[in-house]
């Protein structure tokens, strides 16, 4: 008996629509003269809440606890909009424009909302136009929806979240005993579980059974879901959320993916697998785009930030020095002093499309951060340097994801004082549960399955949870250890004594051979300047400095008369635990899997 293998069939089917894309898009786009157009592709891309009835109101609540204004966007209206993408017959022009979606942005939907979202990818697929996901960190919503489109692309360093639905109560019970409070109830029903929290120390048994029930029915639709658009038994998916995390290998071996790319981003990777592409940005599906995230870092910044002037346009040869400081985190929008993967990436590629800079000095000022950022960044950096002279100049700090970023094979500067190194990686969270139970406050957890463990703050790791995690983190270190060794041609076995998480300063660094010469920002603009075959030049310091915590000094003194030489001190005593209280703070309100950081310990610094 021949036994159906879903891998093998979806390699088959994905051959194929490689196959025809290729045959359409040349007959497509090949004009009279032989010359080949570039391919359209519409991009779109999820951002933001969306609610049934979405509210225009101010949610002062919201703001200060960092989840945004409170504005939301019609999620109906944001459906119209996607099913307005579908072509009316298989001969519509637009039938031929391949439909990528970017599923790397924060949003969310809720379950009702996925499933009238799965009926509309149902009509565009139905219409013929091909739809194509592109992910890097998967949510399980940003999963499903990139399940129903007919390619997933996953970046290399990226991952997969498949966590199953699991419920979570906070019983008072003891706290109100403690503090003399006793509850009265009356109530109908044996099941009214909103007293339980109340009047018992722990959840009863039957209602335990009750919820478990419930939510099992609720993942069933989501095991629908997946194992339906990718052609998988429903018992694999299930096994599959029980491991919950997946790195992109693993999802690529399960069936989950199409393709692992490099990680690039949407555009790079739109570019790499469909050619040459005239992109059309779908807006964001959103009616208003004034509604942007606002937290209440956000509001200080926009606030108090100074009005720096444009940067000067470029009118002769000129060497930039590109300022890359701060803690390296995932995101898409500037935050104070951090380096964020998204705006980084930009601003590397407008360097390498400018003309009229001949090369760029990159300083680093960091103490790293989020590996998949780094990666990120090191990727764009890359790209750069294919392009024009890239010279690396190490400040006072640039370990771990600050040394990761140079790993391209160019060369490297630091000060006699850099404190380099730092190869090593690691993941964490707190586990509050103790001090929950000191003042009378206990979690009950209703799951399927063991994966809620990943997440929870107040619970520790299972030895089951950790060696997965132990995995993930293996995998992220030895990928940075391959990136060290290429880059500065070290033998792994030479370079494992010198990784680990070890600091060195920047002439241990050099006689170590993981930087190569001790100097500074001249040195490696002449060195730019030799490989540029130029003499005559100018040079650019870029970005804008933001200045947002220097100008909420400002403002702070002149509204409140503080000695400005205090809050010069406090500012620089808070600043050395910048990197760990990033950590914290993510590890607290990070939903998923934790975080893989590579960042030097409390952020290491001379005195």
């Amino acid at each position: 008996m021949t036994l159906w293998n879903p891998l093998a069939a979806r390699v088959v089917a994905h051959a194929a629509i490689l196959l025809s894309a290729a045959l359409s898009t040349s007959a497509a786009t090949q004009d009279k003269t032989g010359v080949v157009a570039p391919t359209k592709v519409s991009v779109v891309r999820f951002a933001g809440d969306y609610a049934d009835l979405p509210s225009d109101g101010f949610d002062p609540a919201a703001l200060l606890l960092g989840g945004g204004s409170g504005k939301q966007s019609s999620f109906y209206e944001m459906r119209a909009r996607l099913e307005a993408l579908a072509c009316p017959t298989k001969e519509d022009t637009a039938a031929t424009t391949p439909l990528f979606f970017d599923l790397t942005r924060a949003f969310s939907l809720n379950g009702a909302q996925l499933s009238e979202l799965e009926r509309s990818m149902q009509k565009i697929r139905k219409s013929g136009r091909e739809t194509i996901a592109y992910v890097e960190n998967a949510n399980p919503v940003a999963y499903q929806i990139a399940a129903l489109c007919d390619r997933v692309l996953i970046a290399d360093m990226g991952s997969v979240d498949l966590r199953s639905p699991s419920l979570s109560i906070t019983f008072m019970q003891d706290a109100m005993a403690l503090l003399g409070v006793r509850m009265d109830v009356v109530r109908c029903g044996d099941f009214k579980g909103a007293v339980e929290p109340y009047v018992l120390p722990r959840m009863s048994e039957h209602l335990r059974n009750h919820y478990r029930t419930m939510i099992a029915r609720i993942n069933d639709d989501i095991v629908r879901r997946i194992a339906e658009a990718r052609r998988l038994d429903p018992s694999k998916v299930r096994e599959l959320q029980a491991r919950r995390l997946l790195s992109a290998k693993d999802a690529l071996e399960a069936g989950l993916v199409d393709r692992i790319v490099p990680y690039d981003g949407a555009t790079h990777t739109i570019e790499r697998e469909i050619g040459k592409s005239e992109i059309e940005e779908v807006e964001e599906l959103k009616k208003d785009q004034k509604r942007q995230s606002l937290n209440f870092m956000a509001m200080f910044n926009s606030v108090f930030a100074p009005r720096s002037k444009r940067e000067k346009k470029v009118e002769k040869d000129t060497i930039a020095i590109l300022h890359l400081s701060g803690t390296i985190v995932d995101g898409n929008s500037d935050s104070g002093d951090s380096m964020v993967s998204g705006p980084t990436v930009s601003k590397i590629d407008e360097l390498r499309d400018n003309e009229k800079v001949c090369g760029v000095v990159v300083r680093i000022n960091s103490p790293g951060g989020s590996a998949t950022a780094s990666e990120a960044i090191r990727r764009a950096l890359a790209r750069l340097a294919e392009t024009k002279p890239v010279v690396f100049s190490m400040g006072r700090l640039a370990a771990s994801g600050g040394y990761w970023i140079t790993c391209i094979e160019r060369p490297i500067y630091a000060e006699a004082t850099t404190i380099t190194g730092s190869i090593g990686v690691f993941g964490m969270k707190p586990d509050v549960g103790p001090l929950m139970r000191r003042i009378g406050l206990h979690e009950e957890v209703v799951a399927l399955d063991f994966g809620h463990e990943l997440d929870s703050i107040t619970n520790g790791w299972s030895e089951q949870t950790k060696a997965r995690l132990q995995d993930r983190v293996d995998d992220v270190y030895d990928r940075f250890l391959d990136l060290a060794s290429k880059s500065r041609h070290i033998a792994r076995k030479d370079l494992d004594p010198l990784a680990g998480g070890r600091v060195w300063s920047g002439e241990q660094a050099r006689d170590r051979g993981l930087i190569d010469e001790i100097g500074g920002i001249d040195s490696a603009i002449a060195k730019v300047a030799e490989e540029a075959k130029i003499s005559e030049f100018e040079t650019m310091h870029t970005p804008k400095a933001k200045g947002f915590f220097d100008a909420f000094v400002e403002q702070l003194f002149a509204r409140t008369g503080l000695d400005r030489e205090a809050i010069r001190l406090a500012r620089k005593r808070l600043g050395a635990f910048d990197g760990a209280v990033r950590v914290l703070v993510d590890a607290l309100e990070h939903e998923g899997s934790p975080r893989i950081w590579a960042i030097t310990p409390a952020d290491v610094r001379l005195r």
